[in-house]
This record gives structure tokens, sequence and C-alpha cells, in this order.
């Protein structure tokens, strides 16, 4: 096997830290925005989870001597942010098809997510890495899809009735 191109898989690992980062924002507005809902509870369970997910992946890309890039961690911040601000048919409150597009979206990024730790777990021996801490990660990001999922199915009942709660 040849050695790994370190400079194509720093700029990799940090489009999926940016990635991550946007993505802790967010499952962290959802479980605020969403505690008093039925979708409190697991979203707050995500909201821890999934930023020490992406902690882990920056001080992993540091000990690795891959550092981040600091512009896409800022422009995904940026980006996200700017996210939050489309209109959605309401003035004041969220719409109730909102957690149904924030779950959507979240579930899209956690499969992102798997993704890199199944590459992390083909080159686990060129990086150091346990084999059992990518697997580890690997299940976390499956549990997780779950979760979003199931979170997603209940949503989706609720968003486009008359009246519509928020979850």
């Amino acid at each position: 096997m040849s050695a790994l191109d370190r400079q194509q898989l720093r700029i990799y690992l940090s489009d999926h830290l940016a990635g991550a980062s946007a993505g802790a924002a967010r499952v962290r507005r959802m479980a605020h925005a969403y505690r008093d809902t039925p979708l409190g509870p697991e979203l707050a369970e995500l909201a821890e989870s999934i930023p020490a997910e992406r902690d882990w992946l920056e001080r992993s890309m540091r000990e690795w001597g891959l550092p981040p890039s600091r512009a896409k961690q800022l422009a995904t911040t940026i980006g996200e942010r700017l996210g939050r601000l489309k209109p959605n048919g309401r003035v004041l409150n969220p719409a109730p098809m909102t957690a149904l597009l924030e779950l959507e979206l979240m579930r899209s990024a956690v499969l992102g997510k798997r993704g890199v730790w199944e590459t992390l777990a083909v080159h686990a021996a060129d990086l150091g890495l346990d084999p059992a801490r990518a697997a580890e990660l690997i299940a976390a990001a499956d549990e997780q899809i779950t979760t979003l999922s199931r979170l997603g199915d209940r949503a989706r009942q609720q968003a486009f009735r008359a009246g519509g709660g928020r979850g």
C-alpha cells in the first residue's frame, strides 16, 4: 500500500470538520428550540454526543499533524447562521415543518459523518488509530441516524396538519 497523501487527507478531514462544526451548532440550537416538545429529550442527547465527536475529530487531526483549516471553519459557521434566516412562511414563530426540515438536514449530515468514520477505519493503521475506536464512531453514527429518523417520523406526522405543533 502506498503512503497516505497527507495533504489530501487534511483537506478531506477539514471539510468534514467544518461540516461537523455546523452540525454541532445546529443540533445545539435545535435542542434548545425544541426542549419543551416531545423531540426535546432525544435532541438534548444528540446535542451532547455530536459536538463531542466533532471535538474528537479536531483533536485527532492535530495529533496526526493535519491541522484544520480555520478558513473553512469560519465559512461554515457563517453559512450555518445564514441558513437560519430562510423564510418559512411565518414572521415570529417557526413553521411546523421547520422541525422536519432541520431533522432531515441533521440526518443527512450524520450520514456524511458516518462516511468520514468509515474512511478513518480504512486508514486506521496509517494514522495510529485504534480500529475499535473507528468502529465505535460508526456505531454511534448509526444510532444517531436511527434517532433522527424516528424524530423525523414524529415531526412528519405534525408538519403539515392544520394547526400543527412543533414536534
